[in-house]
């Protein structure tokens, strides 16, 4: 566009969303927003309210969105391998299971595909903070 005022080129966004099965009861089972840290193919740091113990199975729910792809994983179980207090919540490392070694074949090649967008967009961030500064916040726009 001629009439661009934009002074650097706007740069693409990303997102990863999980979430974590809670049985309340019988009866009551939700789905409850977590916020994940960090992130590798074997498994996710994510930190919420909930009350894990060190070896309880967590089932939960990866979603990465970026402006032209997305990967949903509705449903991935996992156990606590890690519990640290975070203020008024917890951080939890979660390992991934796989029920067979079918299942983890079916699961993997998304779990390799969002570490390697997520490895890709740390390093092209990085890169351009290292170049002057990440043009979003510079910018102002």
């Amino acid at each position: 566009m001629a009439d661009e005022r934009r002074r650097a080129e706007r740069q693409s966004w990303i997102r990863l969303e999980s979430s974590v099965y809670i049985k309340r009861s019988l009866f009551k089972k939700e789905w409850i927003p977590v916020v994940p840290f960090d992130y590798s193919r074997y498994g996710i740091g994510l930190q919420t309210d909930e009350a894990y113990e060190l070896g309880d199975e967590v089932v939960l729910s990866l979603k990465l969105v970026k402006e032209d792809l997305e990967i949903d994983l509705p449903m991935l179980k996992g156990f606590v391998r890690y519990k640290e207090k975070h203020h008024s919540r917890f951080n939890y490392g979660v390992e991934f299971c796989f029920a067979s070694k079918n299942d983890k074949l079916k699961i993997n090649e998304d779990l390799v595909s969002i570490e390697r967008i997520l490895k890709r967009f740390e390093s092209e961030r990085v890169s351009s903070v290292n170049n002057g500064g990440d043009n979003a916040r510079t910018t102002g726009i």
